[in-house]
């Protein structure tokens, strides 16, 4: 078994050469072919793009006809189905990073998304004293927390990615802006 102070011993280039005789080694990743997988990864690309220009009529829509005041039907559901799911993400990343499992990072991404968003509508539903308990929750708990989470998943990625380069025996200093993705092909 090759641990790491062998790879240390490994120049890039013998690392390298032993990256890619394992992977020759490896059933392969996907069955589907380079041009297949070219017209996936376009359609993906033009949905989003889409979809994110699409947002903007919506948003200039919604910001021109939304009453300034609402009475919400199922508010408590609302409310407690959010923080359920909030409870559940925060678990499930506790659970990951106690079994040092890649999903962490998943995991951290939405939790700390979901507890941006809970400290955007508390602020911005609360009235009265309790506005003053939904700015003192963001600004001590939630968004600091959320900065962590994705200042931890950032960071685990970046480690994840630099033992991948170090093994395939590239330079380990790449960004993630310009870091390809894995398992998809390079442009031509």
């Amino acid at each position: 078994m090759i641990g790491d102070a062998d790879l240390r011993l490994m120049s890039p280039e013998e690392r390298a050469d032993l990256a890619r005789r394992l992977a020759a080694l490896a059933p392969p990743v996907t069955r589907r072919s380079s041009g297949t997988a070219e017209r996936v990864r376009r359609r993906f690309v033009i949905v989003v793009g889409v979809a994110s220009v699409l947002m903007v009529p919506w948003v200039v829509g919604l910001s021109l006809t939304l009453p300034p005041r609402y009475l919400a039907g199922h508010w408590r559901a609302t409310w407690v189905g959010f923080d359920l799911v909030l409870a559940a993400a925060l678990a499930l990343t506790a659970w990951a990073a106690l079994r040092r499992r890649q999903i962490m990072i998943l995991a951290g991404v939405v939790s700390a998304t979901l507890l941006a968003c809970d400290a955007w509508f508390d602020l911005l539903t609360a009235s009265g004293p309790d506005r003053w308990l939904s700015l003192a929750t963001a600004l001590l708990v939630e968004l600091p927390l959320a900065g962590w989470l994705l200042f931890i998943s950032h960071h685990l990625v970046r480690l994840s990615m630099r033992r991948l380069l170090i093994l395939s025996g590239q330079s380990p200093d790449v960004t993630l802006w310009r870091l390809p993705l894995l398992g998809v092909p390079p442009r031509r």
